[in-house]
């Protein structure tokens, strides 16, 4: 195994950014969608907004991509009525150049989400009317992309984390109530009806919170609407994935009649790194650099992580990373500061980490 991780690193080195799609008779495959297509779809996050390299990067590597930012509330309907889908549709038109399926993230989340919503003049506007307009945006958002998009996820980060508290704390729960989930997946289904429709949550895949989802999903199925499949971020750290909780939670989503997906895929590098948890970023500690050993322990985690994802694959439809490289990354700006990170499977020049040629590894492996 080890000596495969190297064989696979060294020839990705020696290798341009972009990989052929196919591997020549006989050879290992030599890009993520052409490993792993037949047990599950390679997907990454985008911003239309690409070089030329990261988009030939993009077509040969993934087979779907999802909407980091450009279909999110604030983004196209930053005030009331006033929609903006040109971002949007760049991004429609770079998928469907490259043949790529796209999955719409996300028609409600409560952080990329106008305060117009919940005003009504000088007051807080009343269940009526907000609800009103949650199925006005999801109208019209859908609608605009209705058969353009494979899913949706209609509702992002709905439940707490705080033990004993159900749903998590904010505006939509605030001046809708609970229902307001179920109420976004019912107007998602009625403005584009062949899409997939997702719910979208991290750390669900630790125990309490799983039991949360399963709630959740038990309960919008309850109220009529249909919800297709859920997806477990991912977003993990250094530290270690934690794997008996991720590979519980697949086969109790899977059990509960979902697809399951691996949806925001990455890997924090940094000291002190705790999965969603807030930290202060006010160092930089890896500015020059990542440290050798902490790219290599990396790639180990990827690779016991995409083990897992082979073992469950026929219960998972999905892996999609969150952004395309280093360089693009969220987890380089946290909390207002700027601490340069390194969780993904290419650097900020597009050459291939130990991380991927560890993942390559397992695609090849006989017994994962």
């Amino acid at each position: 195994m080890k000596r495969n991780v190297l064989l696979i690193f060294a020839a990705a080195l020696l290798s341009p950014p972009v990989a052929m799609n196919a591997a020549e008779p006989g050879q290992a495959p030599a890009t993520l969608k052409a490993a792993y297509g037949r047990w599950f779809e390679m997907g990454v996050a985008i911003s239309p907004q690409m070089t030329e390299a990261e988009r030939e990067l993009l077509a040969a590597q993934f087979s779907n991509v999802t909407s980091q930012n450009c279909l999110k509330p604030a983004m196209t309907e930053p005030s009331e009525g006033v929609f903006t889908f040109q971002d949007g549709d760049a991004l429609m038109a770079l998928a469907q150049k490259y043949h790529l399926k796209v999955n719409g993230h996300t028609l409600v989340w409560h952080i990329s989400c106008p305060d117009w919503f919940f005003t009504d003049g000088e007051k807080t506007a009343g269940r009526e009317l907000v609800l009103q307009r949650m199925r006005n945006h999801i109208s019209k958002v859908a609608g605009h992309y209705r058969g353009k998009v494979a899913s949706w996820d209609v509702v992002n980060e709905a439940l707490s984390d705080v033990e004993g508290e159900y749903m998590k704390k904010n505006k939509w729960l605030e001046s809708i109530g609970e229902d307001y989930v179920a109420e976004a997946f019912l107007a998602a289904r009625l403005a584009d009806p062949g899409a997939e429709l997702y719910y979208n949550d991290y750390q669900i895949e630790r125990p309490a919170k799983r039991a949360k989802a399963l709630r959740l999903i038990r309960e919008l199925r309850e109220r009529g609407a249909r919800v297709d499949g859920i997806g477990i971020q991912g977003h993990w750290t250094i530290n270690g994935p934690p794997l008996k909780d991720i590979e519980e939670s697949i086969i109790a989503f899977h059990a509960a009649g979902l697809k399951v997906m691996i949806t925001e895929l990455d890997m924090d590098v940094l000291p002190g790194a705790k999965s969603g948890v807030k930290k202060d970023a006010s160092d930089d500690p890896y500015a020059h650099g990542c440290p050798p050993a902490v790219l290599q322990r990396q790639a180990e985690l990827y690779s016991q992580l995409f083990r897992l994802f082979r073992k469950q694959a026929d219960k998972i439809s999905r892996v999609t990373l969150w952004t395309l490289h280093d360089g693009t990354s969220w987890l380089n700006w946290r909390n207002g500061h700027k601490r340069t990170n390194y969780p993904l499977l290419w650097d900020r020049d597009l050459k291939p980490k130990p991380a991927f040629a560890a993942v390559m590894a397992v695609a090849s492996e006989e017994n994962p």
